[in-house]
């Protein structure tokens, strides 16, 4: 073929399958050769970009059978597309110039090799990413390959298609172990904030130790405790995630705010509401802080501040916390904030101005946290400060995650997840899940590779990043 009729044909075939991409979100990090490389969850992120690699990688297929048809009707050529796709950790960023954005690491060499192991017109997939997809996507099992630069076989699945009816997920549903003093400590400072003494507690440890758990479990049992009490004393539970991307500044504020204040963002006139609410609230002017609340809720109509001065900065947090404090006097508040190592900088500021501030209100702030660095540094107060740090679960605690959740655990099997898994109850639950099936809890499935392999492999396996490798043969 002449070499210019082969790039008007490559380049076309190559605008089709970015289109697939670009549908999904997906990034076109390069192309190299007859090679395409996209990347999902960098550097916009969703929560299901694993599946929304794996239905990209079905669409280039689609595309290009109708292209490699048509090539072979006109010029008797035959055509294959080759995909490989990984989820894992990368470092993203300006990796090879300040002006070119991209990933780099092993996620992106392991799709690069399945996708080189694949045949024409399949589209290979690490276990990692099978694991978060088999409930939305039907695959094959290939088996464990060798791939290059790689000391064990991976095993891999060739993904044939979505499902039309999504399988159910299996409910582990494990029980809360060995956190008993931990709930005991939290329900002191609960009961101290009744009382009128603001708390702030900060729960820290490694990803998956159950923090998040811990908190849940807690505000549970706070609020079924007042059943039957008078309605004045019930708790109000304002909660918020910290999210790595896409969050705006003071966001943790922003959201639990428009809720308890019932404000209605498509309302012809959403500051009427908020005032109306605010009077309920006891405010005897509400005119006076609704504009700057306002500005802060960031309501529609509303004009940017004029300034961001550290005076309008202290004027929005007084305003802030006099509505905070409003709503602590109806009720007892539970202000959780978890994943607070995402926190921007402006929400840490308004944080440990309302923990400084509030000393004789009934508040009790839950911060949640991950250990290490990166992690804000606690800032304690005139507020009754305390932090529990989570250490990992003992093995005996651990077993009984185990038992409590398949009485019929062989032994042998139950001590292997557990030795494996580190005492992480999140690693605990994951094995149990990935070795069950859907349809029938007493039947195990590969018992070999039920766990993972440490608590590293499993952390790099969760949905934060998938690299998807293509490739036209």
């Amino acid at each position: 073929m002449d070499p210019e009729e082969l790039q008007v044909l490559v380049s076309g075939i190559f605008e089709d399958l970015a289109e697939e991409a670009v549908r999904q979100d997906g990034t076109i990090e390069k192309f190299i050769g007859d090679a395409i490389f996209v990347i999902f969850g960098a550097p916009l992120a969703h929560e299901d970009d694993p599946q929304r690699a794996l239905r990209t990688a079905l669409g280039m297929q689609r595309v290009f059978a109708e292209h490699a048809k048509r090539v072979k009707a006109e010029r008797g050529a035959e055509l294959g597309l080759r995909i490989g796709i990984h989820t894992g950790m990368v470092v993203a960023g300006a990796v090879r110039s300040v002006r070119e954005y991209g990933v780099m690491g092993d996620t992106v060499n392991i799709a690069s090799r399945l996708q080189s192991a694949a045949g024409p017109g399949e589209i290979y997939v690490s276990q990692t990413t099978f694991r978060l997809t088999n409930r939305e996507f039907s695959f094959r099992e290939v088996g464990p390959i060798e791939l290059k630069g790689k000391e064990k076989p991976i095993l891999t699945y060739a993904l044939t298609g979505e499902r039309s009816d999504v399988r159910p997920s299996i409910d582990v549903a494990a029980p809360l172990v060995g956190r008993w003093m931990e709930l005991s400590r939290l329900d002191l400072a609960y009961q101290s904030a009744r009382l009128g003494r603001t708390e702030v507690v900060l729960i820290a440890g490694e990803p998956g130790i159950g923090k998040s758990r811990l908190a849940s479990e807690f505000i549970g049992l706070a609020t079924s405790s007042e059943e039957g009490a008078k309605a004045a004393d019930a708790p109000r539970v304002l909660r918020w995630t910290f999210s790595r991307v896409n969050q705006r500044s003071y966001a943790g504020f922003i959201e639990p705010l428009l809720v308890e204040l019932e404000v209605d963002i498509s309302a012809a006139d959403p500051i009427a509401g908020m005032e109306q609410r605010l009077q309920e609230l006891g405010f005897a002017n509400p005119g006076m802080v609704s504009p700057i609340l306002a500005q802060f809720l960031h309501l529609p109509g509303v004009s940017e501040p004029a300034s961001d001065s550290e005076e309008w900065k202290r004027s929005m947090f007084i305003v802030v916390y006099d509505v905070i404090a409003a709503l602590a006097r109806q009720h007892p508040v539970l202000y959780v904030l978890e994943d607070l190592h995402f926190a921007d900088s402006a929400s840490l500021d308004l944080l440990w101005f309302l923990a400084s501030r509030t000393s004789r209100v009934p508040i009790l702030f839950l911060l949640a946290q991950r250990l290490g660095p990166g992690s804000p540094e606690p800032k304690p107060s005139r507020t009754n400060f305390s932090q529990l740090v989570l250490e990992p679960l003992s093995d005996e605690e651990a077993a009984r995650i185990v038992e409590a959740t398949f009485d019929w655990m062989p032994a042998e099997l139950r001590d292997r997840i557990v030795a494996r898994a580190g005492g992480n109850p999140f690693f605990i639950e994951e094995s149990l899940r990935s070795g069950t099936s859907a349809n029938d809890r007493r039947r195990w499935r590969c018992p070999r590779r039920c766990t993972p392999s440490s608590r590293r492999a499993s952390t790099g396996s969760r949905p934060q990043r998938a690299s998807a490798s293509s490739s036209p043969r």
